[in-house]
C-alpha cells in the first residue's frame, strides 16, 4: 500500500508508528491489566495531528487532509485500541468544537482541548437512542438560572476520565413543546451530575459509562451552535467517527498479521515450524487479504472526502466492511496461535475482544448496511 501514499503521508506513517512502537506499545500490557489509561502521553501524540487534525486551523487545530488523519487512527489501531478509542472520541469533541464554539467557549474548552489540558465526553447514546440517535429523551428546560437538564446518556467512552462533555439533548419550553435536539457543553465544575463506570468486555482501558442528569443546571452561555442544530451538529461527527473506527479496524487487522506471521515462524509442530502447513498458510493469507481490502476501503472513503465529495456512503461501507473483517481476522488471528491465544499474556487475546467492538460503535454494521441500502436503492428500510 505504500504506493498509494504521496511522501508526506508515507513520512507521516512511519513517525507515528516509530513514536508509538518506542513510547506506548511496551506500556500497553500493564495499563489493559490495570484499566488505567496513561493521559500525559496523549498531548505529544497531538504534535502529530491526532485531535488536532480535525479541527480547521483558524480555531486553532492542524486542519490535516482526511487521508492522513486516516493514517493516524490506522497506527492507533495498529498499536493499542484503547488508544485509537480515545483519541477517535476526543476528536469528534475537537470537530465539533471547532465547528460551532463562540469565541468564549473556544477559550474555555477548545483552547485547552487541544494543548492536551482537557479532556471532553461525546454524550450522544441513551438506553433507548443508540441507533436512533433522533431518538432522544434527555432534555433541557430553559429558565433564568440556566437551562435544567434531566434523562440519562450510556456507554459514553471515557466520561469517568474527562471534565466536561458535549451533551445532545432535547430543548423543551414550560410548556412541554420541543425545539429540537441541542448540543450544551457540561464543565464538570460548573454542572453536578451522576458518572459511573460499567466494566465491559473490549478496550479494557477505557471507561464505558452511565451519566445521569436530575435537574442539573447548565449555564445559559454553554450552547453549543444554534438551538435545534444538535442533531447535524452531532452526526457530522459521527460520520468521521466511522471512518476513524474503519481505519482503526484496519490497524488492528495489521496487528494481528504481523503477530500472526512472528508466531507461525516460531511455532513448530510434528518437526517443522508450522509456517509450513498448508492450513497454517490459508489463514493468514486470509488475514492479509482481508487486511489489504479493508485498507483500500478506507483509504477511498478518506479521498474522497479530501475530493470534496461528502463521503457518507463511502464512511459507512469502510466502517461496515473494515469492522467486519477486523473481527474475522482476530478469529483466525487466535485459531492459530491454538491455546496460547487464549492467554492474556498474548497480544491476539486483546486483538480478539478490541476486534468485536469495531462492529458496534458510530453505527453498528447493521445500520451502516441500511445506510447503504437507501443509497443505492432509494428506500429507507427505517422510516
Amino acid at each position: 500500500m505504500t504506493a498509494l501514499l504521496n511522501e508526506d503521508e508515507r513520512a507521516l506513517r512511519d513517525a507515528v508508528r516509530s513514536f508509538l512502537d518506542k513510547k506506548v506499545a511496551p506500556l500497553v500490557a500493564a495499563h489493559e491489566q490495570a484499566r488505567t489509561f496513561p493521559w500525559e502521553l496523549l498531548p505529544q501524540l497531538y504534535d502529530f495531528g491526532y485531535v488536532r487534525g480535525g479541527v480547521p486551523e483558524a480555531a486553532g487545530g492542524d486542519e490535516l487532509p482526511m487521508m492522513m488523519q486516516a493514517i493516524l487512527m490506522e497506527e492507533a489501531g495498529r498499536c493499542w485500541g484503547s488508544l485509537r478509542t480515545t483519541v477517535n472520541v476526543q476528536g469528534m469533541v475537537a470537530r465539533v468544537l471547532g465547528a460551532a464554539a463562540d469565541a468564549a467557549q473556544a477559550e474555555r474548552f477548545l483552547k485547552p482541548l487541544l494543548a492536551g489540558r482537557r479532556f471532553g465526553w461525546f454524550g450522544l447514546t441513551e438506553p433507548d437512542a443508540g441507533s436512533d440517535a433522533g431518538a432522544l429523551r434527555t432534555t433541557a428546560r430553559r429558565t433564568p438560572d440556566g437551562f435544567v437538564v434531566n434523562g440519562s446518556k450510556l456507554y459514553i467512552t471515557n466520561a469517568l476520565g474527562c471534565d466536561f462533555g458535549i451533551l445532545f439533548v432535547r430543548l423543551v419550553d414550560s410548556g412541554g413543546t420541543d425545539h429540537g435536539v441541542t448540543g450544551l457543553l457540561v464543565d464538570a465544575a460548573e454542572s453536578q451530575f451522576g458518572v459511573h463506570d460499567i466494566p465491559h468486555m473490549p478496550l479494557r482501558s477505557t471507561t464505558s459509562c452511565e451519566l445521569t442528569f436530575d435537574d442539573t443546571l447548565v449555564p445559559l452561555g454553554n450552547v453549543l451552535g444554534k438551538p435545534g442544530g444538535g442533531l447535524s451538529l452531532g452526526m457530522a461527527a459521527v460520520n468521521a467517527g466511522r471512518l476513524n473506527m474503519a481505519m482503526g479496524a484496519v490497524g488492528l487487522s495489521q496487528a494481528c498479521l504481523e503477530e500472526s506471521i512472528k508466531f507461525c515462524r516460531q511455532r513448530e509442530q510434528f518437526g517443522k515450524p508450522i509456517a509450513g502447513f498448508q492450513l497454517v498458510q490459508q489463514m493468514v493469507v486470509e488475514i492479509a487479504t482481508l487486511t489489504e481490502t479493508s485498507r483500500l476501503l478506507g483509504y477511498h472513503a478518506a479521498r474522497s472526502i479530501d475530493a470534496g465529495e461528502p463521503g457518507r456512503y463511502e464512511c459507512s461501507m469502510a466502517k461496515y466492511y473494515c469492522g467486519e473483517s477486523a473481527g474475522r481476522a482476530a478469529t483466525l488471528a487466535l485459531q492459530l496461535h491454538g491455546g496460547a491465544g487464549l492467554m492474556e499474556e498474548s497480544p491476539v487475546e486483546r486483538y480478539f475482544r478490541d476486534a468485536r467492538e469495531a462492529t458496534i460503535p458510530e453505527g453498528t454494521s447493521q445500520i451502516q448496511i441500511l445506510h447503504l441500502g437507501k443509497a443505492l436503492l432509494g428506500h429507507s428500510a427505517l422510516r
